[in-house]
């Protein structure tokens, strides 16, 4: 069935996959294939709808990778000691071996295995007293009395270790996400995504790898949805955004998820073709469901018609007059490029020595 096409990976080991997707076909559109060569920068940096998708769809991910809580910074020699400490570890999870040779550099290097119980470090906290050559004339039991004695010096080190590589949310954000999850769980037009509904199949953060009009592309989808009754199967993302609910239709085309949906909703159809057991299955047309930071109460739920969905393939002129590749010449691109040890130009340009022709720049203008 659909779900056995559901690739059964982490999230991170997806990411690591050498296979284009919607977010770099989208990336060189918006940029040109200098993204393959690292130039894009972050693209997976938090926002708010990455939370909200998280709340949703992977609350299991929710304890380990995200920090809601704020931490109250310290001043002084206990924030100089205890952030020392912090540095040599601050990559290394709890139960491992971290290298602690910054406390005393005459010494040779030494091993801490990390923990989450603040006293195991009271070796350190002496060591790094002594190494910055302050509380000089305290005995060693005195010295970790001064710096973790105090209750604001106690939660700083407590805090700071238990958040250690993980992504920082300012409370507010977090409380507002939550409120929106909870929104879409519950509102009368969105809450059949999350029901458990008698012959409603339903598969969040569905991760494939297809080979799709003769490029192999892969892609994670927030939600997919199979009526096994009716034997259709709706494909489903999730977004957030800062304009209303009305407003998704330019966003749409800002962020260029007509790509996402033609993509994903080709590579769905793809698998439904070729497994037996759902023979007589139909794929609906993609759906976007909306939220709005203006109005997280309001969900609007995006259908896109057939014709964009093959526009999002052929590439189109939208009704502003801007011109949008397709996916056809967006992977064409990419395999371009990538087949020719990352070839800076696309093949057109490389060709023509570099020379591009000014043209298109004035309406009805005539060569």
């Amino acid at each position: 069935m659909i779900n056995d096409h559901n690739i059964n990976i982490p999230e991170e080991d997806y990411r690591e996959l050498d296979v284009p997707s919607y977010s770099l076909l989208s990336s060189i559109s918006k940029h040109g294939i200098d993204v393959l060569q690292g130039v894009k920068g972050n693209f997976f940096q938090l926002k708010f709808g990455s939370l909200v998708d998280d709340i949703c769809f992977q609350p299991s991910k929710l304890v380990n990778y995200y920090q809601a809580k704020g931490v109250k910074s310290i001043t002084g020699n206990p924030k100089v000691i205890i952030d020392s400490i912090l540095k040599d570890i601050d990559s290394v999870p709890v139960g491992q071996e971290a290298a602690v040779n910054s406390f005393i550099p005459l010494r040779s290097p030494k091993t801490k295995t990390v923990s989450e119980n603040i006293s195991d470090y009271k070796n350190e906290i002496i060591q790094a007293a002594r190494a910055n050559d302050v509380y000089k004339n305290y005995n060693d039991d005195k010295v970790f009395d001064t710096i973790l004695g105090k209750k604001e010096n106690h939660h700083y080190f407590s805090d700071k270790i238990k958040s250690r590589g993980k992504v920082h949310v300012k409370p507010e954000m977090w409380e507002m996400a939550v409120e929106a999850a909870n929104t879409l769980k519950t509102h009368d037009f969105t809450r059949i995504y999350f029901d458990d509904t008698p012959g409603i199949e339903l598969i969040y953060q569905y991760k494939f790898v297809q080979k799709i009009n003769g490029y192999e592309v892969k892609g994670m989808l927030d939600c997919l949805v199979t009526d096994h009754d009716n034997k259709v199967i709706y494909p489903v993302d999730l977004k957030t955004g800062e304009d209303s609910a009305e407003n998704f239709d330019e966003v749409m085309l800002l962020h260029k998820y007509y790509l996402q949906a033609s993509l994903y909703r080709s590579a769905i159809k793809a698998i439904v073709a070729k497994d037996p057991d759902l023979a007589g299955y139909t794929v609906s047309n993609f759906e976007f469901v909306y939220l709005s930071k203006m109005n997280i109460y309001k969900p609007l739920i995006w259908v896109v018609p057939q014709t964009l969905h093959n526009a999002g393939w052929d590439g189109f002129t939208d009704r502003f007059g801007f011109k949008h590749k397709g996916l056809t010449e967006l992977l064409e691109m990419h395999k371009y490029s990538k087949d020719n040890a990352l070839c800076p130009y696309v093949e057109v340009d490389y060709n023509n020595d570099g020379r591009k022709f000014l043209s298109g720049l004035i309406k009805n203008e005539e060569e």
